[in-house]
């Protein structure tokens, strides 16, 4: 750590006097051209000593200020051994002045050589230091630009999950509000059912009740009895009914094709309508939780009711399977429950008019359509008039994204 520091303070170092103009240090680059101006003038002063003498000594001052610059001070640090060049630059500068003034060229030439050699190994060793400080600054830059990049991913994955968690409090607000709406028309229906059934077979059973005591003799009193009690159980019925609508099944013990089967064969016989539920072996119930097979026996539920209601069907069946979905054999697998009957059929609502099935108070057929959204499935309704009726449910089976 210490190295790298010195390393990085020398490359400032090193930046600020290229940008320092006259007031920069010496530098190697700086030092060995002033050395090959007096080489070059070098033949002409041989007999002009005091012009060689200025030149070599302003050669070794600023080779004396190079060493006590900041960079010539970390180039020491780094590289002790760099004062042993500088060392016999000296020496030969002076052996160079005294073969000038002797006229010993042989001396000169041999002086001239030696600085050569001392100059080439600073170069050398600045060269190594140069490469070292690039390969730092390269190895930060890399490392900068890394962590930059990470950063960069780190926020975007935290903006995904806000973006997810912002869009789960919306989803979440959304099935509130449709669950307090939800319960609130199925309130309504309960409310109207109870009008029209109980409430009407109390009304009525109460007159009959009251008949018994104008009845003018036994016989009469005897039947009018016998039409009370066949309305009393026939109510208990009504009220039973409406209560195992409301209870869920417990899928827990049963599952959902135990509720299945259970709801219709109750509904076979209350209603004399034939209903045959057929399952397709090895199917997958996964990762179907109690919340999602409640929706899904909702929906049957909702299905057997209307048949029962409006259908004037003869028979009815009800198949589960797995199978492919519409989208293709890329989407993951689904779960396919088809509910149909031989009735009068009806004109199934296309995407425009499902909106208008809420506001034309037909709650069961958009009830559905809501659970099979909560689902992540579709709901297809293929009908027509006096043709029978077949609504096909499907949810996919894969596990939810956790947060």
């Amino acid at each position: 750590m210490r190295f790298h520091s010195c390393i990085i303070a020398a490359a400032v170092i090193v930046l600020a006097s290229a940008c320092g103009g006259k007031t920069a240090h010496p530098s190697v680059s700086s030092l060995s051209h002033a050395w090959l101006e007096i080489k070059i003038t070098l033949p002409e002063n041989t007999a002009g000593v005091s012009g060689l003498e200025a030149k070599l000594d302003d050669f070794t001052g600023a080779l004396d200020r190079f060493f006590a610059s900041p960079v010539g001070g970390l180039y020491q640090i780094q590289r002790p051994y760099i004062t042993r060049p500088a060392a016999a630059i000296d020496e030969s500068a002076g052996r160079l002045k005294a073969a000038a003034k002797a006229g010993d060229r042989a001396a000169v030439f041999a002086a001239m050589l030696e600085i050569d050699t001392a100059l080439d190994q600073l170069q050398s060793i600045d060269a190594g230091l140069s490469d070292i400080i690039q390969l730092r600054y390269f190895q930060l830059f890399f490392f900068f630009a890394l962590l930059v990049i990470m950063t960069i991913l780190a926020l975007h994955l935290v903006n995904r999950r806000l973006e997810k968690a912002v869009n789960r409090e919306q989803q979440s607000l959304i099935f509130s509000r449709e669950t307090l709406l939800a319960q609130e028309q199925e309130r309504a229906r309960l409310a109207r059912e109870l009008h029209d059934t109980v409430a009407q077979d109390l009304w009525r059973l109460t007159f009959r009740t009251d008949s018994i005591n104008k009845a003018a003799g036994e016989g009469e009193r005897r039947l009018l009895c016998e039409e009370v009690l066949k309305e009393q159980r026939e109510l208990i019925r009504r009220v039973r009914t409406i209560c195992d609508a409301l209870i869920p099944p417990d899928f827990g013990r049963r599952g959902l094709l135990g509720a299945l089967r259970s709801l219709c064969y109750d509904f076979a016989q209350r209603t004399g309508i034939k209903c045959d539920l057929t399952v397709q072996e090895g199917l997958r119930l996964d990762p179907l939780d109690a919340d999602k097979q409640l929706q899904c026996f909702r929906i049957v539920q909702e299905c057997l009711a209307n048949i029962e209601k409006h259908a004037q069907a003869g028979e009815s069946a009800v198949l589960v399977c797995n199978g492919e979905p519409r989208g293709g054999a890329s989407a993951p697998p689904v779960l396919r429950i088809s509910v149909s009957d031989n009735g009068r059929g009806f004109t199934a609502p296309d995407r425009d008019s499902r909106l208008r099935l809420r506001a034309e108070g037909r709650f069961g057929l958009w009830s559905m359509y809501e659970r099979a959204a909560s689902l992540r499935g579709t709901l297809v309704m293929d009908s027509e008039a006096g043709g029978g009726t077949v609504i096909t449910l499907e949810t996919p089976l894969v596990q939810e994204d956790t947060p």
